[in-house]
């Protein structure tokens, strides 16, 4: 399975990874406000919410709720990289769970891999023209103290096992069953993170393991009908 690199590739592979579960009427949470999936499918609906750019419902997750949206109205909800960035994380997930009428795909970052950069003091460098540690972490994007407030952050610090742990806790709670979940990087992309990894994987367990090389943890959600549990 080959990784992505940017919110452009993500789009490509959500396309080819899911697409037998994007063929009805699909919503597209946190999609950039451009569009950009159904350059690689044709659901027969389809809507964006975002925050910012275009979308066909500009909402600030954290701050409308309810969502303006009727319970089981699409087949299928993607929320990629999204909840991490809400106070609200189980507020907004417990909404994606009552409007989604069959599919929610989520995925989440594993912050855990932002530990390294602390330790060989690695900066983050901005691609907006701005400095170091100027309104994004020194050693990471979303992560540490900016010198100035900053427009976007991770309000959550977790590991990919945490997440992993967090959908199977509320399968029975909230009426669903988890179809699909993987972990995105535990390869490596280089011949020394591919070395490393083929050395420390014996020694440690298959959870640790994932907490310290993967990446991203990514699920398909497939919902029954337990409505009165989310009024």
């Amino acid at each position: 399975m080959s990784d992505y690199t940017s919110r452009q590739t993500r789009h490509a592979f959500i396309a080819k990874k899911f697409s037998p579960y994007l063929i009805g009427k699909v919503l597209n949470i946190g999609g950039g406000g451009k569009k950009h999936l159904l350059e690689y499918l044709s659901p027969e609906e389809y809507l964006e919410l975002d925050i910012e750019g275009e979308p066909d419902l500009k909402i600030d997750l954290d701050g409308v709720y309810p969502l303006p949206i009727d319970n089981n109205q699409f087949d299928a909800v993607i929320c990629t990289d999204v909840l991490e960035h809400l106070e609200h994380f189980h507020r907004v997930f417990f909404e994606l769970i009552r409007i989604s009428r069959k599919y929610i795909i989520i995925s989440l970052p594993n912050a855990l891999t932002i530990v390294p950069n602390y330790l060989r003091e690695s900066q983050y460098q901005p691609n907006n023209g701005s400095l170091v540690g100027e309104y994004f972490g020194t050693y990471s994007k979303f992560y540490g103290l900016p010198k100035n407030y900053p427009s976007d952050r991770h309000r959550w610090f977790f590991s990919f096992t945490e997440a992993q742990d967090f959908f199977h806790y509320h399968q029975s709670q909230l009426g669903y069953r988890i179809l699909e979940e993987f972990s995105i990087g535990l390869e490596g992309s280089s011949v020394k993170g591919t070395m490393l990894r083929k050395i420390v994987n014996p020694l440690i367990s298959e959870r640790t393991y994932k907490n310290l090389f993967a990446g991203v943890y990514w699920n398909v959600l497939e919902k029954g009908i337990k409505d009165e549990q989310l009024r």
